[in-house]
Protein backbone atom coordinates (compact mmCIF):
# COMPACT_ATOMS: atom_id res chain seq x y z
CA UNK A 1 0.00 0.00 0.00
CA UNK A 2 2.94 2.32 0.92
CA UNK A 3 4.92 1.87 -2.19
CA UNK A 4 2.09 2.15 -4.60
CA UNK A 5 0.66 5.29 -2.50
CA UNK A 6 3.99 6.86 -3.35
CA UNK A 7 4.58 5.85 -6.54
CA UNK A 8 1.00 7.01 -7.72
CA UNK A 9 2.36 10.45 -6.15
CA UNK A 10 5.66 10.42 -7.38
CA UNK A 11 6.79 10.77 -3.75
CA UNK A 12 10.02 8.42 -2.19
CA UNK A 13 9.06 8.94 1.28
CA UNK A 14 5.55 9.07 3.84
CA UNK A 15 5.93 10.62 7.35
CA UNK A 16 3.16 10.68 9.13
CA UNK A 17 2.76 11.66 13.05
CA UNK A 18 0.48 11.12 16.28
CA UNK A 19 0.89 7.32 16.92
CA UNK A 20 2.87 7.00 20.30
CA UNK A 21 6.10 4.96 19.66
CA UNK A 22 8.30 3.80 22.40
CA UNK A 23 11.73 5.01 20.55
CA UNK A 24 9.77 8.62 19.41
CA UNK A 25 8.81 7.12 15.91
CA UNK A 26 9.19 4.29 13.79
CA UNK A 27 10.50 3.49 9.97
CA UNK A 28 8.66 0.68 8.27
CA UNK A 29 7.88 -0.53 4.77
CA UNK A 30 11.16 -0.75 3.41
CA UNK A 31 12.25 2.53 4.79
CA UNK A 32 9.64 4.22 2.88
CA UNK A 33 7.43 5.15 6.17
CA UNK A 34 8.06 7.28 8.97
CA UNK A 35 6.15 7.80 11.96
CA UNK A 36 7.32 10.76 14.33
CA UNK A 37 5.77 11.51 17.80
CA UNK A 38 7.10 14.34 20.17
CA UNK A 39 5.27 13.72 23.26
CA UNK A 40 7.67 11.58 25.76
CA UNK A 41 6.01 10.13 28.20
CA UNK A 42 2.28 10.85 26.76
CA UNK A 43 0.08 12.25 29.25
CA UNK A 44 2.81 11.15 31.99
CA UNK A 45 2.07 7.25 31.20
CA UNK A 46 3.24 5.87 28.21
CA UNK A 47 6.62 6.05 29.52
CA UNK A 48 7.56 6.77 25.80
CA UNK A 49 10.59 9.36 24.23
CA UNK A 50 9.80 12.00 21.85
CA UNK A 51 11.83 12.61 18.62
CA UNK A 52 11.98 15.22 15.71
CA UNK A 53 12.86 14.71 12.30
CA UNK A 54 15.31 16.89 10.16
CA UNK A 55 16.06 16.72 6.25
CA UNK A 56 19.54 18.70 4.95
CA UNK A 57 19.82 19.07 1.72
CA UNK A 58 20.53 15.23 0.92
CA UNK A 59 16.48 14.82 2.31
CA UNK A 60 17.59 12.14 4.22
CA UNK A 61 15.78 12.24 7.87
CA UNK A 62 17.89 12.93 10.36
CA UNK A 63 16.13 11.50 14.25
CA UNK A 64 16.51 13.25 17.67
CA UNK A 65 14.97 11.72 20.51
CA UNK A 66 14.59 12.72 24.02
CA UNK A 67 13.49 12.07 27.51
CA UNK A 68 10.76 13.86 29.13
CA UNK A 69 11.72 15.80 32.14
CA UNK A 70 10.16 16.19 35.06
CA UNK A 71 7.31 18.91 35.77
CA UNK A 72 5.69 20.62 38.45
CA UNK A 73 3.36 18.01 40.38
CA UNK A 74 -0.21 19.01 39.17
CA UNK A 75 -2.43 16.69 38.03
CA UNK A 76 -2.48 14.36 34.54
CA UNK A 77 -4.88 15.53 31.58
CA UNK A 78 -7.07 12.30 31.83
CA UNK A 79 -8.95 12.18 28.07
CA UNK A 80 -12.93 12.41 29.10
CA UNK A 81 -13.16 8.62 26.91
CA UNK A 82 -10.07 7.38 28.51
CA UNK A 83 -11.68 4.88 31.28
CA UNK A 84 -15.18 4.18 29.56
Amino acid sequence: VTRTFLQKNGLSLLVRSHEVKANGFEVQHDGQLVTIFSAPNYCDRMDNKGAFIRFGADMIPHFTTFEAVAHPQVASYVHPGMFY
